[in-house]
């Protein structure tokens, strides 16, 4: 037998195994295990492992059958043909009989996410669901079932006016002396109360509810614009600079108007008015 007749028979045999065939595969085209790397985003030390047929180096039979396929596909070979060879191998190998590490179906690695891509949108969602249980908590939306029921208990519960709820000027001012004007005005929750801001034409524009001993310091912009009203005035603390007004109504009774400037404010503590009646520059709803 000469040379030439033994040399295809070597070359014959040296093709024994599928990832002689891919690796031959790719050398025709031209391409480096960096190439296929890239097109499949498979590692190229997983590549090499499936070109040798060193499935041990792998994670798993679903992961040798889905890199395979991905790398039929990358050099143009059927990837069907070079599943059902993989598969025939790792079974005469007895690589079967390593716990598999698969939960699923097999399919291609290559489109399964990273680690990294995982925990990252991970971390995004749990922020995402954080910021919006933040935005519930402060929203300033009021909910128009509720307000539209406290509206409602206001004609019918509302604390009646009085002569006494007038303040007179004298005593006014001298209740209010030396209160600054931006002097903080703070409301803390003696129980779980809830608090409304209304417009100039009475209409609940912004709200919240007070915890037991939370505390909301009143933003300038609101002592402003808005008044107060709430519907358990027993529950409310209202201070200005420190100092406590006293309760803003009877309890159990819905009041509003309730102006928020510390002149006012103060003013009401010097008092004996009614709440929920109109206090010194601010009309009665």
């Amino acid at each position: 037998m000469t040379d030439e007749d033994v040399a295809p028979q070597q070359g014959e045999l040296a093709i024994t195994r599928t990832g002689d065939r891919l690796r031959l595969a790719r050398e025709a085209a031209g391409l480096s295990l960096a190439d296929v790397a890239t097109r499949t985003r498979i590692t190229q030390r997983h590549l090499a492992a499936i070109e040798k047929s060193d499935f041990s180096e792998l994670p798993g039979r679903t992961y040798v059958t889905g890199f395979a396929r991905a790398y039929a596909r990358a050099v143009n070979l059927p990837e069907a043909e070079i599943g059902a060879a993989i598969r025939r191998e790792l079974e005469e190998d007895e690589y079967g009989s390593r716990p598999l590490y698969e939960a699923y179906e097999p399919t291609d690695p290559a489109r399964l996410p990273t680690a990294r891509l995982t925990w990252t949108l991970v971390i995004v969602t749990l922020l995402l669901a954080s910021a919006y249980g933040v935005w519930r908590f402060l929203s300033v939306e009021p909910d128009e079932a509720l307000i539209a029921a406290q509206n409602r208990d206001a004609d019918a519960s509302e604390a009646p006016e009085s002569a006494a709820s007038t303040v007179p000027a004298a005593k006014a001012g001298g209740a209010s002396a030396g209160v600054a004007e931006n002097a903080p005005v703070v409301l803390t929750g003696l129980s779980e109360v809830w608090i409304g801001f209304d417009d100039a034409e009475g209409k609940t524009q912004n709200w919240r509810t007070l915890d037991p001993g939370e505390t909301y310091q009143v933003p300038p912009a609101y002592i402003e614009q808005f008044t107060l009203r709430t519907s358990i005035p027993q529950a409310l603390k209202v201070t200005v600079g420190g100092r406590d007004v006293g309760p803003v109504g009877p309890a159990d009774t819905l009041v509003k108007n309730i102006s928020l400037k510390p002149a006012d404010l103060i003013a009401r503590a010097g008092s004996t008015g009614a709440p929920g009646a109109a206090t010194p520059g601010r009309p009665q709803g």
